[in-house]
């Protein structure tokens, strides 16, 4: 077997394996049971149980005048190697995300007009690409942190959903494709989140942030918008 076809075999394992995130719920049930007498005597019924849905806080400060506040349009995002792929060299992708931090702490990401982050890494004699994208919308919360930093957080992390795809000479099924709170339940260590963001930067026309990923932080790099 050559090296792109065990890469390939490897990575739909993991996926395949990994894939073990949906539960479903509870769901309320009536046995029925005769007595003596022929009369049908229904048993103890079971409530049905719905999860709540996970939020998150911060402890928030005044955020007026700091340089965060507005809106911003991503302009690249750079996305981790993942398992079994090794060294990446990025190669574009990741604008169009619209960003905004609100003077009300409020703090949102549409993902809807991102491009895919792309990024090529070799195995043998072999070129092959990773794919990194977002989809939906995540809302939240922003603050400013005792070290003087940024730091902001979706309080659902089940709007927003990760996919990171591989393509070596085919495109494979997705590596995954998951809700953030599907990747914090099952891929994120040493309780880092996805979903949470710190900004490293800005000034008055740009804007950086990383915010914790499977295989290592991504990193996002924004405009101001007029």
């Amino acid at each position: 077997m050559s090296k792109a076809l065990a890469l390939l075999a490897c990575l739909v394992f993991v996926a395949a394996c990994s894939d073990d995130s949906s539960t479903a719920d509870t769901v309320a049930t009536t046995a029925v049971s005769t007595d003596t007498t022929g009369a049908s005597v229904p048993d103890t019924t079971v409530a049905a149980t719905t999860e709540p849905e996970p939020t998150t806080t911060l402890a928030l400060v005044d955020v007026t005048g700091r340089c965060e506040v507005g809106e911003w349009v991503s302009t690249s995002l750079d996305a981790p190697s993942q398992a079994a792929i090794g060294d990446i060299t990025p190669t574009g992708g990741g604008d169009g995300m619209n960003i905004s931090f609100g003077d009300d702490n409020r703090f949102q990401i549409d993902f809807g007009p991102m491009s895919p982050a792309t990024a090529t890494f070799m195995t043998g004699d072999q070129e092959g690409t990773l794919s990194t994208s977002f989809k939906g919308v995540g809302a939240g919360e922003w603050t400013v942190a005792d070290d003087g930093l940024a730091i902001a957080t979706f309080e659902n992390f089940n709007t927003v959903t990760a996919i990171v795809t591989l393509t070596l000479g085919v495109t494979v099924p997705p590596i995954f494709e998951e809700t953030l709170q599907q990747l914090n339940d099952n891929r994120m260590l040493d309780g880092e989140v996805a979903g949470g963001f710190t900004v490293t930067s800005c000034s008055d026309d740009q804007l950086t942030m990383a915010s914790p990923f499977p295989g290592g932080d991504i990193t996002i790099t924004a405009a101001r918008t007029p």
